[in-house]
């Protein structure tokens, strides 16, 4: 039965760390990105490109800075902006010839500058308060929204030749910017909180999504990952041994903790139940007990030396009383006090007492346990 535990222990413990290393190495699923088109959690935005689907948009979500720059003239490109992109994962996005979309859902990108032909930026606030505000502009999908949710992220711009920009508050911090470059279309919108599965049908939010992002059949949308974030700061931009390693690094360092556990399941130390070792040669026991209480003398086991000592002792009382052996501490005592007429607690603390702190203590235990057994057969 101890045996079914511990390989039962074992076992668990194995699959932990197997389920641990395959956490580290699988790449985090889209399903639970915010703004990705298959999270269906309030922050994602899943409802959104069921709609879009619905309508007969062909919608592609990715990953990676190569599939999205290679998103082909005649379609749009969302970039959902949630992390600051690199100079040149920004210039490839803002190159690319499909129409350009950069849903803004983090505060100062300025990412955004690069992908518009340096004609909009990101701003760290929106002073528009939390009432809805109104298109106010002239862009045909903006004013067909009317509304939209805000968020406290904003957009200015450097340069209005040809820009327009819609829902603005009074500081002329605008949520939509829309300007056409010599190659495709660019449109910004401020915040991620209109697109959100939970404030999707708020407002004018799906009138908006569905008019900016559904103007062409095809979609692609993508969620940049670390392969193009911008490092900042002295500490940021010195690459860790992480960064340093390939891609196939981490499985290999996974399958290695694992041979790991492996071996030391296989050959580690076991800490069980002591054997008793047959000797290849024959020792006098006399010899062996000295050897015993020489080492016990060594480790100043003094416990160990009293427990077998007073096992001993027992053991042949038991026999002398007619006590089987498996009898309990109580029987066995109240038929020394009977068979010597010493008081049932001075047996009971001489035979099963505490281990003696001392040797002084120890040699006047054994004294004591010879003179039980010494009586005993005297009243014999």
């Amino acid at each position: 039965m101890k045996r079914a535990w511990v390989f039962g222990g074992v076992a668990a413990l194995v699959l932990f760390v197997l389920l641990a290393v395959v956490t580290v190495i699988l790449p985090e699923s889209t399903n639970s990105l915010p703004g990705s088109l298959t999270n269906s959690r309030p922050n994602g935005s899943r409802a959104l490109g069921q709609v879009l689907t619905s309508n007969g948009v062909a919608t592609t979500q990715v990953t990676t800075l190569d599939e999205a720059a290679a998103a082909p003239a005649g379609a749009t490109l969302v970039v959902y902006l949630d992390k600051e992109l690199s100079d040149e994962a920004a210039a490839r996005l803002g190159a690319s010839a499909a129409d350009l979309v950069i849903l803004v859902a983090r505060d100062d990108a300025t990412s955004v500058r690069s992908m518009s032909n340096q004609l909009i930026t990101g701003t760290t606030w929106w002073s528009g308060g939390s009432t809805p505000p109104v298109a106010g502009c002239g862009d045909a999908d903006a004013t067909a929204a009317g509304t939209i949710t805000p968020s406290f992220t904003g957009l200015t711009s450097w340069y209005n030749t040809g820009l327009t920009t819609c829902f603005t508050d009074p500081d002329g911090v605008s949520l939509y910017a829309d300007v056409t470059t010599a190659h495709h279309r660019v449109t910004a919108i401020a915040g991620d909180r209109w697109l959100r599965n939970d404030t999707i049908t708020a407002n004018g939010n799906a009138a908006l999504g569905l008019r900016v992002l559904g103007r062409n059949a095809q979609l692609v949308w993508y969620l940049p990952g670390a392969d193009v974030e911008r490092q900042y700061g002295d500490i940021d931009t010195q690459p860790d041994l992480i960064t340093l390693l390939p891609g196939w690094a981490k499985a290999v360092i996974g399958m290695l903790i694992v041979a790991a556990v492996a071996a030391a399941l296989w050959r580690g130390r076991r800490f069980g139940a002591l054997v008793r070792e047959h000797l290849p040669v024959a020792v006098p026991a006399s010899e062996a007990a000295g050897g015993l209480g020489r080492l016990y003398r060594q480790s100043t086991a003094r416990g160990h030396a009293a427990a077998g000592l007073r096992a001993a002792t027992l053991r042949r009382v038991a026999a002398q009383l007619g006590v089987p052996p498996s009898a309990g501490a109580q029987l066995v005592v109240e038929r020394l006090a009977e068979a010597t007429g010493r008081p049932p607690g001075d047996l009971a603390l001489l035979c099963y007492g505490p281990p003696p702190a001392t040797d002084a203590d120890l040699l006047t235990l054994t004294a004591q346990l010879s003179d039980l057994e010494r009586e005993l057969t005297i009243h014999e």
